[in-house]
């Protein structure tokens, strides 16, 4: 902190003709998209001064500083306007590129397209809003399917060995017991693989 610190100050020294300023920051306007600040050579404070080349966009990139940190001001012309150049203290940034926002402070980073969005806090990252719940974790999903199949598979070779017990009459004397065999093509079913249905580009 101190090598920029020391490398602003020395920016500062009057040498003729000002074209810059370090100040520390007193205000920040994120509305105006502007700040107030006092030079470090005890100069006047001055206010509303631009964060961005042009005060009235609601586009591009805009970076806040923190309160109280240095900014290097450059100055337009003859003077008569000021424009943040640098800060070595950021609070946010936000972006805009045409249906594209992003914002990005210390709770992480919320970007939103025409279609959909993303926020990444400290704790979670939700897509859409995170109306479809969490994520899956494939490999419990697959253990899950896994333990399905095998039951299924239980139930299969059960049925396929199972012997039953009808009754047949023969002739004119009572009805006896004749065990019948079961006969069935079920197959048992095939293990689950995650790589069958597992998106490699979205990790977590």
């Amino acid at each position: 902190m101190g090598s920029i610190r020391d490398a602003i100050r020395q920016l500062a020294k009057p040498d003729g003709e000002t074209v810059a300023l370090v100040c520390t920051v007193d205000e920040i306007d994120k509305e105006a998209r502007t700040v107030d600040c006092t030079p470090i050579n005890e100069g006047a404070p001055l206010l509303g001064v631009n964060l961005q080349a042009n005060q009235g966009s609601d586009f591009g990139l805009v970076i806040y500083p923190e309160k109280g940190a240095y900014i290097v001001v450059g100055f337009v012309a003859d003077g008569a306007a000021g424009v943040v150049l640098a800060t070595d203290k950021i609070e946010s940034a936000e972006l805009v590129i045409g249906e594209t926002s992003a914002v990005l402070d210390a709770d992480g980073l919320r970007a939103e397209t025409s279609k959909m969005s993303v926020h990444i806090n400290k704790e979670d990252i939700i897509f859409n809003g995170g109306k479809l719940d969490g994520l899956v974790i494939i490999q419990k999903l697959t253990d899950k399917l896994n333990e399905l199949k095998d039951t299924v598979n239980d139930l299969i070779s059960k049925y396929n060995s199972h012997i039953h017990t009808t009754t047949a009459t023969i002739g004119p004397g009572p009805s006896v017991g004749v065990l019948s065999p079961t006969t069935s093509t079920a197959k048992p079913a095939k293990p689950f693989q995650k790589n069958d249905y597992e998106n490699t580009k979205i990790k977590q």
